[in-house]
């Protein structure tokens, strides 16, 4: 049985180093021993969790 950290572990990774190469995330998760399956039910289920966030401008930084 794989963790929530052994799938985001898996994630990181194949957007570091697997989609820069091209790799399919099928691919890459065959080559690390994890079965595609699995990865995508966990990956369905906390997509809507994962926010692409861009930050623009210059913000000034909050005083205490």
């Amino acid at each position: 049985m794989f963790s929530e950290k052994d799938f985001e572990r898996l994630w990181f990774l194949y957007k570091t180093e697997g989609e820069p190469k091209g790799v399919s995330i099928n691919s890459f998760c065959i080559s690390n021993n994890i079965p595609y399956t699995a990865f995508y039910d966990w990956f369905k289920k906390t997509q809507k969790k994962v926010v692409p966030v861009e930050v623009e401008g210059n913000h000034p930084k909050l005083a205490y």
